[in-house]
């Protein structure tokens, strides 16, 4: 896991890309109304996911970074943690709509438990800052994880 964090900056940014990229298959999966849509509104539609994504990774990134600011050399590893989490959240909810068809709260919270708890975790393990610091991402990450359940 270690060696994930000496990537240069093109591989974080491909990393970050994927993860971006997932999130916007979840959204597109899990819209019940995007196949009777005509041809006009389903790119809308795939312009609004796209931008929602990228606006919501950017946000949750500018936050951290906030709280993290009095650090050095976390910022990579912040990406990474912040890329596999989100890739694996969106992850299990495809695999969850495509299995069951549908999704409610219930298999949300199970993913984003899993998702958001593999961020918080690898943030605690590998993030190299204060102790203070480590509880303020994680409160953040607890939040966010709050937030995405509606």
């Amino acid at each position: 896991m270690k060696n994930l964090y000496k990537l240069n900056r093109l591989s974080v940014l491909g990393t970050v890309l994927i993860s971006i990229l997932m999130i916007i298959i979840k959204t597109i999966v899990s819209d019940p109304n995007i196949a009777g849509m005509p041809q006009m509104g389903k790119w809308l539609k795939l312009l609004s996911y796209v931008l929602g994504a990228v606006v919501g990774v950017a946000i949750i990134y500018g936050l951290f970074n906030l709280l993290l600011r009095n650090n050095d050399d976390y910022k990579t590893k912040l990406l990474i943690n912040l890329a596999i989490g989100l890739t694996i959240q969106a992850g299990l909810i495809v695999i969850t709509y495509l299995i069951a068809g549908k999704t409610n709260i219930w298999a949300n919270a199970i993913a984003g438990i899993i998702g958001f708890g593999t961020l918080a975790g690898l943030n605690w393990k590998f993030l190299e800052v204060s102790q203070s610091d480590k509880i303020k991402v994680s409160v953040l990450t607890a939040i966010w994880f709050i937030l995405t359940l509606f």
